[in-house]
């Protein structure tokens, strides 16, 4: 079901999000988090899938979220313990991490590039992201071919020092290979069509379903923003 919100109405729910979370408040600090965690919580239930990204993500950022906690107890604040800001750190970072995963990182990424330009991002930097998105099969498809000459050559097994120097004889062809492709994916987008400009891409149309989503979340975040 939220796959099919329109990517507009997402990027403004995940504003949002990110308001009540920074924006100061005379609430007391865990009554926000619980006001702001648990609807993005029951939206994790009709995700599709951002559970696995979120969770994926979240584990990725665990060594930062250690990071700023770690901090919180080594620079004690003027004003709260720094165990309580240490907890307040990284309870917001994994809330932002959530509404990301939830709002952003579950989109079909053809449409949220068309959410971009429709939103005012300039048509350059929309194409070059398109560009980019294109080629990511590309650099997939040269780094499995270097994983598998890594393990074809027994590397793992080698000594440091030859481990590094066939690393350093192997990234030279890695690039020089990944370059080829990229001259290859950029003739076949030439053949297709392309002529340095953005394609003829279907403009996106709010519907009823995301005018009600928008709505929930202005209800959601006023009652997260008036609580005592």
């Amino acid at each position: 079901m939220l796959a099919a919100i329109d990517p507009r109405a997402k990027l403004v729910a995940f504003l949002a999000v990110q308001a009540l979370l920074f924006i100061p408040s005379p609430q007391p600090p865990l009554i926000r988090l619980l006001a702001v965690a648990l609807p993005l919580l029951a939206l994790l239930l009709l995700s599709r899938g951002a559970c696995r990204l979120w969770l994926r993500l979240l584990a990725i950022s665990a060594p930062l979220l250690a990071f700023l906690a770690l901090s919180a107890f080594l620079v004690p604040a003027a004003t709260t313990p720094a165990a309580r800001l240490g907890m307040l750190i990284a309870a917001k970072a994994a809330l932002v991490l959530l509404s990301l995963a939830l709002f952003v990182l579950g989109e079909e990424p053809g449409r949220m590039l068309q959410a971009l330009r429709q939103t005012g991002l300039p048509r350059a930097a929309v194409m070059v992201m398109a560009i980019g998105l294109r080629f990511a099969g590309q650099w997939r498809l040269e780094m499995e071919g270097m994983r598998h000459a890594w393990i074809g050559r027994n590397a793992a097994a080698l000594p440091l020092l030859r481990r590094g120097r066939l690393a350093g004889r192997m990234l030279p062809l890695f690039f020089e290979s990944l370059f080829e492709g990229a001259v290859d994916v950029h003739d076949a987008m030439l053949g297709r069509g392309f002529h340095g400009h953005l394609p003829a891409w279907h403009r996106l149309a709010f519907a009823g379903r995301d005018a009600t989503f928008l709505a929930l979340v202005a209800l959601f975040a006023a009652l997260a923003a008036l609580l005592p």
